[in-house]
């Protein structure tokens, strides 16, 4: 038997007690001291991590939202600009253009006021009351933009006040033109700063959190709460230099602690760049705000702490007077019950005593809120009472313990997992067990959360590869290996480059991770290349998961080939549009692109003309030296043909020795006829054929639109009228709807 606590305490020196017994105190408190500060250290760490997180989802939903409404203005912006062009070209008047305002307007809630102005700034129709003064707006930088800059295309403006109602506003506007390409004027949607901040206060942050909207040159635009200072003024510049420090290091989002020179309030504050608008959302939580939970309970703590201390304290004093003492065996046993008391009750987990019959002997409190069970209720009870499983052999005294999992039962009958930790004591009382029970259901869903992840991974169909923040492979599912032939030895470890073709450039893998860097996603057809070599299309979706501190951690990018739906697609397009002996545009393509140029002139003001060419002689060449010579002779027909006509011409094959060329974007009918010599000098040439030499000429005939035809079918009977004309007077020759009489052109 070992000797009794009380035994080799009256071994000791009373100067040994009081040395070894302050010694022990001291450093128990601070060990209690130094986990209640760690404890605390955490709680704070967790706390802002959460308002980091909090501040960065609720800084993308604003920017999310603002974006869809910039969006939905400027598409009311483009409709508008639509409208307004369309009606200028068919030269009605714009004094109802109002209604057509209106009518946009009403679709738009944001908006404070929709306008209409012409090249001079005056305003022309709008969706309310406003001022008529000439050249109203003819100073707005926005204005001057519109008409020096053609393709400015939408423009933003910074915050200003209203010359209609001298609030302060943004403006979203769009430059239209005159039907000869010009600068007719500008469409702008006012949106109010004062809308912005209504939005801003939809989102609570607490007392004491903030939302502002600033510029990219950190210009303010809006803030809610609203504060009458300077530095909270519209257009104000003054920020914090963690703001400044942090743009400069990450320009697109990033999260600093600051407190703001207009309120001087300590936040949280997570900044983002909106992607395709110039302004960055600032959301703050403050920390007054957050930490409130957690300030009390670093009070509760020291309260505990010094409480702890106080009873070490007390507990030491009574043990000095007990030692003194000599005869306060039970005073001093009392003490140490009361601190082994303290420390069971403080203990996180649930600790149960068992006797050497395997009865509980003592629990602390922990347990009895773990099982709901009251203390008399458990106490000499069998330790099976508490497992959902047969009772187990306890470890016996001299054995090591033993740490495993079970499943424990509540007072009500719920089952739990628990990790139960069993050590061997010896007491005055004889052998006991120490049960350390911890609630393991968190642990166990993550683990099964885990496994189902798993499944789903592995039997998904689609091919899945997940790379770290190094870009290299860590993983990959059994369909990547089924659609790229590379097995995991092969993969994992390797840069995710191992698929590239070497088929894109360097922009389209910017684009990729400029995208990417700003919203965590991408997708898009990329060309790919497999184990084997082979070059095939996939399409490719890439989502980012960021840790808790938002920054990105993996990416996971799933494939599936598009290769062979698109080959088919192009082989069946190609057959039915282009002809097959010469390679040029058939009749069906050349009608689609006709008309694509006629609606292109009819909003542009330009000319279209379409040439009819008929060859001379061809069939004395089929008579003479065979249809295989007069196949030859077509295919060098249609190279001489291109070779005559510009890039964004077309030159088509309409059948037999029937051919077509459309010109678009034609401001001087005269330049065509440059062309037309051209076409005439390159076909009447010789055509050294494998049967022999070949001589031809050509006849053409041209119309134009809209001079000549207002419509597709009257321009071809136009330009086929003329062709005619000149092949009855003699052939070899160009002719025109108004002289088709003429045998050439000037200077033939």
């Amino acid at each position: 038997m070992k000797e009794l606590p009380g035994r080799q305490l009256a071994n000791f020196s009373s100067s040994q007690f009081r040395t070894r017994l302050v010694i022990a105190v001291v450093l128990l408190n601070l060990m209690m001291a130094g986990l209640a500060l760690q404890s605390l250290r955490q709680g704070l760490e967790q706390s802002r991590a959460r308002a980091a997180v909090a501040t960065q989802n609720i800084a993308q939903l604003l920017e999310h939202d603002i974006a869809a409404s910039f969006e939905r203005i400027d598409l009311t912006l483009q409709a508008l600009v639509d409208d307004l062009q369309d009606e200028l070209a068919r030269t009605r008047s714009r004094r109802d253009f109002n209604s057509t305002v209106r009518h946009h307007y009403s679709r738009q809630p944001a908006l404070a006021s929709l306008i209409v102005a012409d090249s001079a700034g005056t305003i022309i129709a709008g969706s309310n009351l406003y001022k008529t003064t000439p050249g109203l707006l003819a100073d707005r930088d926005y204005f001057r933009r519109h008409r020096d800059t053609p393709a400015a295309g939408l423009v933003i403006s910074p915050p200003l006040r209203s010359r209609l109602n001298d609030e302060w506003i943004i403006t979203l506007s769009r430059r239209y033109d005159s039907p000869s390409g010009g600068f007719a004027g500008a469409v702008i949607a006012s949106v109010r700063v004062d809308h912005l901040r209504q939005l801003f206060a939809g989102i609570n942050l607490g007392p004491n959190g903030a939302i502002s909207l600033r510029d990219l040159e950190l210009g303010m635009v809006t803030r809610h709460p609203e504060l009458a200072t300077p530095e909270a003024a519209i257009g104000s510049r003054s920020v914090s230099a963690q703001l400044r420090e942090a743009i400069q290091s990450v320009p697109t989002a990033g999260t600093y602690l600051a407190s703001t020179r207009m309120d001087q309030i300590e936040r949280t504050n997570t900044y983002r760049r909106m992607a395709n608008y110039p302004y960055y959302v600032i959301v703050g939580l403050a920390d007054d705000d957050y930490l409130l939970g957690w300030h009390r309970e670093l009070l509760k703590t020291a309260i505990q702490i010094t409480a702890f201390l106080l009873a070490t304290l007390t507990m030491t004093g009574l043990l000095l007077h007990a030692w003194r003492c000599r005869e306060a065996d039970l005073s001093r046993i009392a003490s140490k019950e009361k601190e082994f008391r303290t420390l069971l009750d403080t203990a996180p987990d649930a600790i149960v005593i068992v006797d050497a019959e395997g009865r509980i002997n003592r629990v602390n409190q922990r347990t009895l809120i773990t099982f709901g069970y009251s203390h008399d209720a458990l106490i000499g009870q069998p330790a099976s009472l508490l497992l959902a499983t047969e009772e187990i052999d306890l470890v016996t005294p001299g054995q090591a313990g033993l740490d495993i999992d079970l499943w424990a039962i509540t007072a009500d009958g719920h089952r739990f997992p628990i990790s139960a930790s069993f050590t061997p004591i010896e007491s005055e009382r004889g052998r006991m067990v120490t049960m350390a029970i911890r609630d393991i259901s968190e642990r166990r869903e993550r683990e099964e959360a885990l496994k189902l992840a798993s499944l789903v991974y592995q039997a998904v169909g689609e091919a899945i590869m997940v790379t770290d923040t190094a870009n290299r492979i860590v993983a990959i599912n059994p369909a990547f290996t089924r659609l790229t032939g590379y097995t995991p030895n092969e993969a994992i470890g390797q840069p995710a480059g191992l698929l590239h073709s070497g088929r894109h450039n360097h922009a389209f893998f910017r684009a990729m991770w400029e995208s990417l860097d700003a919203t965590g996603t991408w997708k898009g057809e990329i060309l790919n290349r497999r184990r084997s070599g082979e070059v095939v299309a996939d399409w490719l979706m890439i989502n980012t998961i960021y840790d808790e501190e938002g920054q990105a951690q993996w990416r996971v990018g799933m494939y599936s080939t598009v290769t062979a739906q698109k080959r088919a697609e192009e082989t069946l397009w190609r057959q039915a549009s282009y002809d097959v002996l010469t390679n040029l545009p058939n009749r069906r393509l050349l009608l689609d692109r006709l008309q694509q140029e006629i609606n292109v002139a009819r909003r542009s003001g330009a000319q279209v003309a379409l040439m009819l060419i008929d060859l001379d002689r061809f069939k004395e060449v089929n008579d003479t030296l065979g249809h295989l010579a007069g196949d030859q002779l077509l295919m060098e027909v249609a190279q001489r043909l291109q070779a005559c006509i510009r890039e964004m011409d077309t030159a088509a094959r309409l059948g037999g020795d029937e051919f077509a060329v459309i010109l678009g974007g034609i401001t001087d009918v005269t330049h065509v006829e440059p062309v037309a010599e051209a076409i005439l000098r390159a076909l009447a040439g010789t055509y050294a054929l494998k049967e022999g030499d070949a001589r031809i000429s050509a006849s053409i005939g041209i119309a134009f639109f809209p001079s000549d035809a207002d419509h597709m079918e009257a321009l071809f009977l136009r330009a086929d009228q003329a062709m005619y004309a000149i092949k009855d007077k003699g052939r070899n020759g160009v002719g025109y709807v108004k002289d088709v009489w003429k045998p050439t052109l000037p200077g033939r």
